[in-house]
């Protein structure tokens, strides 16, 4: 299961490069089909430290590592076409008119509809680059440890760890997806825990509750027999096997990565399968590149600042006239001065010494950065994740997806506010700011991040653990560690059988006793009727 490194001059090849040199390096196939370049963001720094580590690295993904370069031993095989813009897939894709004004149950299904035409479309372009057969072949010649995924929205890419019979530690980029709970028989209780699909303020009352409960079931039930059917047949076309990956997945996964802490998403029964990483993307560089005309305007920033910014994906500035107009008119008034991500040529006509607007900003050293006072954010996962890491409030305006759950999740903390998009008016505006005002949410704030940041290992520490236990030990560790929960009929799961067997007789007693009962009539009657009849 182990490949050693063996040569001296490879040993000094790694001292050189700052890698540590008595270790015993895995040998590690990596797949990440999907093209956006924010779910790639959360798996590059484990790979870069496993490669770091020593360990050989084949990575079949869609999105370049810029730092593949820097590690010999990281292998990149691209789906995208050689000299292909990625930015073009990945960056300023969604307009704002797509956004989602409510969380009904056919907006979920049209979401769940869309990410497995995604999903297929991903598998499409991974199956025709050639680089499953690639790692096949490669693996004959030096075998795999361990297949490293994403866990979204297919499971096409599974066939590998079946054909290969690899142990598999999926990743998800954002909070969990519904039909991952069973594989790792982690407690999915729709009557307190959240779907990735929903979002919801505070305790559920019924009706929410009801569409948890009902959206994540059927959900569960399209994917393993809509998404999943439709991966097992892409496998048939392109590789000539019969695969079911669903079944690959329930009996080979060890770890699953979910890109999430509690001190945001709340907390809840757990899974030894599943293991927080959240925050693994945040990095000590990132938190200090700063562009000269960006740290100028803060320097020049007397009360702070209010920074804009709704993602790479999502554009900003293709926001509706009167939304705009609405959102300048309150920022004009506002003490702070703004820092606006917008993505188009012409900004907006606005005040230059209150107003700076950037195609680009580097998020997570303008949010850790002192003079920023407040965060208003589309809800997407690592923007929300590095506002906790940084302690900052946050003015919340979900587009779509699991944006609509991360919003919730920073206003049940007591930490920001979430204003819908059809909601952006210049009273609305006001009134969330000058609420967002108050100490109690910069305080709250500043308490979840030390929570967050204070843990046993660093979220990268606990993932690199996990990936090196899997290499040392195979498939007996995903073997050791899955429930028998996952191998059991969902009636006995819930002792349903028990429960029936229970109730069938005491229900068959009740039925008996009723008749009974029924079939003998009161004594005060028998009373009257010999009464009446003596009289008589």
């Amino acid at each position: 299961m182990r490949t050693w490194m063996r040569s001296g001059a490879w040993a000094v090849l790694l001292g050189l490069l700052g890698m540590p040199q008595s270790i015993s390096g895995g040998n590690i196939l990596a797949v990440y089909p999907h093209f956006g370049f924010s779910h790639f963001k959360v798996a590059m720094p484990i790979l870069n430290e496993l490669a770091h580590r020593g360990h050989d690295i084949t990575v079949i993904s869609y999105v370049t590592n810029p730092q593949a370069g820097a590690y010999p031993n990281y292998n990149e095989l691209l789906i995208s076409a050689p000299g292909e813009d990625q930015s073009s897939t990945t960056i300023n894709l969604v307009p704002l008119t797509e956004h989602t004004p409510t969380r009904s149950l056919m907006v979920l299904i049209r979401e769940y509809v869309l990410l497995h035409q995604e999903g297929q479309k991903t598998c499409e372009h991974l199956f025709a680059s050639g680089h499953m057969e690639r790692a096949i072949e490669r693996h004959q010649h030096k075998p795999y440890d361990l297949l490293l995924t994403e866990y979204f929205n297919s499971d096409c890419q599974l066939a590998l760890a079946k054909v290969l019979k690899l142990p598999i530690i999926g990743l998800s980029t954002c909070a969990l997806m519904p039909y991952y709970y069973d594989r790792i028989d982690l407690p999915d209780t729709p009557a307190f825990i959240q779907s990735e699909f929903v979002g919801f303020a505070g305790q559920l009352n019924w009706h929410e509750r009801l569409l948890n409960f009902v959206q994540a079931k059927l959900l569960k039930f399209l994917y393993k027999y809509h998404s999943n059917r439709a991966d097992n047949e892409l496998v048939r076309r392109y590789l000539g096997v019969e695969v079911d990956v669903e079944e690959v997945a329930r009996t080979q996964t060890a770890f699953v990565f979910g890109n999430q802490h509690y001190s945001l998403m709340g907390s809840r029964p757990q899974s030894l399968q599943f293991v927080e990483i959240g925050g693994v993307h945040i990095t000590t560089k990132a938190q200090q590149e700063l562009p000269e005309h960006i740290a100028q305007f803060l320097d020049q920033s007397g009360e702070g600042v209010i920074f804009i910014s709704w993602g790479s994906m999502v554009r900003a500035s293709s926001i509706d006239a009167d939304k705009l107009s609405a959102a300048l008119e309150v920022l004009k008034g506002q003490p702070l001065k703004i820092i606006w991500k917008w993505e188009a040529d012409e900004p907006p006509v606005a005040d230059s010494a209150k107003f700076l607007f950037v195609k680009w900003a580097p998020q997570l050293a303008l949010l850790c950065h002192p003079k920023v006072k407040l965060f208003w954010s589309h809800g997407g996962l690592l923007g929300t994740t590095e506002a906790v890491h940084c302690g900052k409030p946050l003015l919340v305006t979900p587009i779509y997806g699991d944006q609509f759950l991360n919003a919730y999740s920073v206003q049940n903390r007591g930490m920001g506010l979430k204003l819908d998009y059809q909601d952006i008016t210049v009273e609305n505006l006001n009134k969330a700011l000058t609420e967002l005002r108050k100490n109690s949410y910069a305080q709250r704030s500043l308490q979840v991040s030390k929570v967050f940041n204070e843990r046993q290992q660093t979220p990268l520490e606990s993932a690199i653990w996990c990936v090196e236990h899997v290499i040392n030990n195979g498939l007996a560790a995903a073997q050791l560690l899955q429930s028998p929960g996952i191998e059991l009929h969902g009636l006995v799961y819930h002792s349903l059988d028990s429960v029936a067997l229970i109730l069938i007789p005491l229900i068959l007693l009740i039925v008996v006793l009723c008749y009974v009962c029924k079939g003998s009539p009161p004594k005060s009657v028998h009373r009257k009727v010999g009464k009446k009849a003596k009289r008589s």
